[in-house]
């Protein structure tokens, strides 16, 4: 491309530190990838005064300060920064012992912050998202998306972690661009992904999920892009793959983290070319859909010890979305259980007059390794097995302490004196319990899985469970 159409993205550095001025320069040298016909220029002052000016002079498209500058301090530059133009992306970094201040700045409106010493990769993939996000605010600046104001059915909560999820959301759906979501197993990533197709553009087409975890070795790529007949034994038709079934809509791609690595390089050219091949097929086809990756692992180390590709990473890592767990956002715990309440009591035909205060505190005290989903889970159960119309502690604690494995059953009491028909029902009974809580373990609590795994049909297991579970201690 030649210099009249090359495009410059241009970053203002203020930083008085030689060395990490150098630094600087070999990451955007050596680590941080570019588009085509990209060339990146970074610009240099060493105090705030000095990078204000250069703002007023020439076009910037991404900040990067340090918190201690000589005269004017960091966060005061942030905030000029932020007066001057608010759609220009800041990076702030500092020393551990200054973080409490990068995160000042960031509440302040700055973009990211860095810790020092710098981690060369770790800097690339945070210089690279922010640049991406200048692309997405100057498509902004051209073009002012008008304000979503969809409700939120099914996130609910009002602590500042699902809060800030929530706007995240709104941001994300007015721009076309690939999205991350971040977060442990059950926070609902999902419905994160659901939530920005259906304030997208592209929410009158499909929402196609595809589980990356889900498909049988050897079936994965005929799976994800398709086969054509005769590709391999079976194959006796043209079939079209998942991603090309989400054409004109969103793609949704669960636990990227685990794709082989084989079919990431696939996956990253229907990403940049919007173009998928099917196995045994010698023809490109057009996709044009919205991507939303999901992942409970850190995609940056995996990309560290080999496992997942370096190119692929940069692509998804743009617009991310940090789900926290349930555990850091206790107070939407009664929401949350109020709300699965009346869904499970409506499913069961049930009249449920709520939950006792008590419970709810049971509720918050737990840990919650299995997130919103392990608590959906508890709810089934227990307004499955609600004799009264409120749920209390005693029936919360004896949920959890099962799920959690913990609570045993004492051994079998000594039985050998009563009559035969007496001793084989509390075997029984003692067999129905200890089965049932172990399934009802090994799925967090899930009653469908749980059934699944036994054999027997979900109404069943309802009823086995009333008749054995009531009065569990």
């Amino acid at each position: 491309m030649n210099a009249t159409t090359e495009k410059v993205f241009t970053i203002l550095l203020v930083e008085d530190n030689g060395g990490d001025v150098e630094m600087f320069l070999r990451t955007v040298e050596d680590e941080l990838p570019r588009q085509d016909g990209e060339r990146v220029e970074l610009v240099i002052n060493a105090t705030g005064e000095g990078g204000l000016k250069r703002l007023h002079e020439q076009q910037i498209d991404l900040v990067i300060t340090d918190v201690r500058l000589p005269g004017m301090s960091g966060i005061e530059f942030v905030r000029q920064v932020q007066e001057f133009d608010r759609l220009i992306p800041i990076i702030v970094i500092s020393w551990v012992d200054t973080v409490d201040t990068a995160l000042d700045a960031v509440r302040h409106g700055a973009f990211d912050y860095v810790v020092k010493p710098f981690e060369k990769f770790n800097l690339a993939a945070r210089i690279h998202r922010a640049m991406r996000m200048a692309d997405i605010f100057a498509t902004v600046r051209q073009k002012p998306q008008p304000r979503d104001v969809m409700p939120f059915k099914d996130l609910l909560g009002v602590s500042p972690g699902i809060t800030g999820v929530k706007q995240a959301i709104q941001r994300v759906a007015t721009v076309p661009t690939t999205t991350l979501i971040v977060g442990e197993t059950g926070t609902g990533k999902e419905l994160i992904a659901k939530a920005i197709h259906e304030r997208s553009a592209e929410r009158a087409g499909p929402f196609q999920i595809v589980d990356c975890t889900s498909f049988a070795e050897g079936t994965v790529e005929s799976e994800l892009f398709g086969h054509v007949r005769g590709a391999f034994t079976g194959a006796v038709s043209d079939r079209k793959g998942l991603i090309e079934a989400g054409s004109q809509g969103t793609v949704f791609l669960d636990e990227i983290g685990e794709l082989p690595l084989g079919l990431q390089a696939k996956l990253l050219r229907v990403l940049e070319e919007g173009e998928v091949r099917a196995v045994g097929s010698s023809q490109q086809r057009k996709v044009s859909a919205r991507f939303i990756a999901a992942t409970n692992r850190n995609l940056m180390e995996k990309v560290k010890d080999g496992s997942f590709r370096k190119d692929l990473f940069f692509r998804l890592n743009v617009m991310v979305i940090h789900v926290p767990p349930l555990r850091e956002r206790t107070e939407d715990i009664p929401f949350l259980a109020r709300h699965f309440i009346q869904q499970f009591a409506n499913e069961f035909g049930k009249y449920m007059d709520g939950i006792n205060p008590s419970a709810i505190t049971e509720l918050v005290a737990y840990a919650w390794p299995g997130n919103v989903r392990e608590l959906r889970n508890v709810i089934e159960r227990a307004v499955m097995l609600a004799e009264g119309p409120e749920i209390g502690q005693a029936e919360i604690a004896r949920i959890l302490r099962s799920s959690n494995g913990e609570g045993e059953w004492e051994v079998f009491e000594d039985y050998l004196h009563l009559p035969y028909a007496k001793a084989k029902e509390k075997v029984l009974e003692e067999f129905n319990r200890r089965y049932l809580s172990f399934k009802l373990s090994n799925h967090d609590g899930n009653v469908k899985q749980a059934a699944s795994e036994a054999g027997v049909p979900r109404s069943y297991f309802h009823e086995i469970m009333r008749r054995y579970l009531k009065d569990m201690e």
